[in-house]
């Protein structure tokens, strides 16, 4: 899709995806420090309780908080699909996915099934509202393409994901039979793939060409991806033997070689901060996936778990979102002031760069000790020092840009 297809005066109020974003780097500050204090838990297998609490501090907290923000912005400007009084809307949504993450945390931390109950529900409430408002909205849309068809997967997913999250709670809580424990694999292959995948494949449609100048994807690729991938997945989901999700897991690595082969194409030399996370991303899928094969493989050793866990949460997700929080939250403050200003301040000053590249030494290292620690749990303690600077690193850099645009506008009120 090229950029003159996108409707920026369909964009929803400033406050609406913003609020997401500033939230976001509040859950991975805490998921630091929850390796900080038990560095010694976190990292020794997928299934203890701080483990959990820890994943789900960055899926449904940083991950979530990140995804629903974009996709109030990204639905009306890419796909015309407006949503339904997003201004109202995003309390429920907001309030609901935020409390209802740290409940849900919580829960899992202290073993305690009233608390996971209590934020499961109010992630699925949120998340329920989101996806009815955001189906109508996408299904009364007139616009095609692949941008669309990967969001009305995406969304279908982020539903089964959060339903059998939902009856999992339940069933570690006491309230329900322990069956829905025998869904984890679909749970997280919907999480991660599904819904995650899908979105940022619909995402890096638009942004890689635009933002990094490079040549689009194959319209092959794009057009097949996202159903491609959806069908793998309930392959997967059909089938009860580990190897049927080797083919989802080869294609999210199929699409990581070709995002890295669009940014070697790219029209620009220099390299930025918002790129070199991209690619860092993508090495990571490759990586994360290899390891994942190797335990679909029969490999049983809970460390190599432990690593492509890291690999595909931290270094693949965070990283991506950290590079287009970098590109996004300037451009939409950037396309609110255009109109209203006579002489608007570039993107790239409304950002600090010796802070960026602070970041990206910071979370780098993080990265490193983190992928370490699950060979020797020891190492956790620099990983959550480093991921808590980054974290803060980066809500300085977001709360930057709207000091930003906030010293700008005042300007418009000044006498001259």
């Amino acid at each position: 899709m090229a950029t003159a297809e996108l409707s920026f005066e369909q964009a929803p109020p400033l406050s609406v995806p913003l609020r997401f974003f500033y939230g976001a780097p509040i859950f991975l500050f805490l998921a630091a420090l929850l390796m900080m204090l038990r560095f010694d838990q976190v990292f020794v297998s997928r299934w203890t309780p701080q483990t959990l609490a820890l994943t789900h501090l960055v899926t449904a907290g940083f991950m979530l908080q990140v995804m629903l923000g974009a996709l109030f912005q990204l639905m009306p400007v890419a796909a015309g699909a407006n949503l339904w009084r997003p201004h109202w809307l995003v309390w429920p949504v907001h309030v609901g996915s935020f409390a209802g993450a740290l409940g849900l945390a919580w829960g899992f931390y202290a073993s305690y099934g009233a608390w996971l109950a209590a934020g499961g529900v109010l992630l699925t409430l949120a998340v329920l509202v989101f996806m009815l408002a955001s189906a109508l909205a996408l299904l009364r849309t007139p616009a095609r393409g692949p941008t669309v068809s990967a969001l009305r997967l995406a969304v279908l997913w982020l539903g089964v994901t959060v339903a059998i999250g939902l009856s999992m709670a339940a069933a570690r809580g006491g309230y329900l039979g322990l069956e829905p424990l025998q869904w984890s694999q679909l749970h997280v292959a919907g999480g991660l793939v599904g819904w995650g995948g899908l979105l940022v494949a619909a995402t890096a449609y638009l942004v890689v060409p635009m933002f990094q100048l490079t040549p689009a994807y194959p319209a092959w690729f794009s057009r097949a991806f996202a159903w491609a991938l959806a069908g793998a997945l309930v392959l997967g989901a059909a089938a009860t033997h580990p190897l049927a999700w080797i083919p989802a897991v080869v294609m999210v690595m199929g699409f990581a070689v070709m995002t890295l082969d669009r940014q070697r194409r790219r029209r620009r030399a220099k390299t930025d901060l918002t790129l070199s996370l991209w690619r860092q991303a993508m090495s990571c899928v490759l990586l994360g996936g290899l390891l994942s094969l190797l335990v679909m493989l029969g490999e049983n050793d809970p460390r190599i778990s432990v690593a492509a866990g890291v690999l595909v949460l931290y270094g693949a997700f965070v990283s991506l979102i950290a590079g287009m929080l970098y590109k996004i939250v300037p451009f939409i403050l950037w396309l609110f002031l255009q109109p209203r200003l006579s002489q608007v301040p570039p993107m790239t000053r409304m950002l600090n760069q010796p802070l960026m590249r602070w970041h990206w030494w910071v979370h780098s290292g993080g990265l490193v000790m983190a992928g370490l620690a699950a060979f020797w749990s020891p190492m956790g303690l620099g990983a959550g020092v480093a991921i808590g600077a980054a974290s803060l690193l980066l809500l300085a850099q977001l709360m930057r840009v709207g000091r930003h645009a906030q010293r700008a506008l005042a300007t418009l009120s000044q006498p001259s």
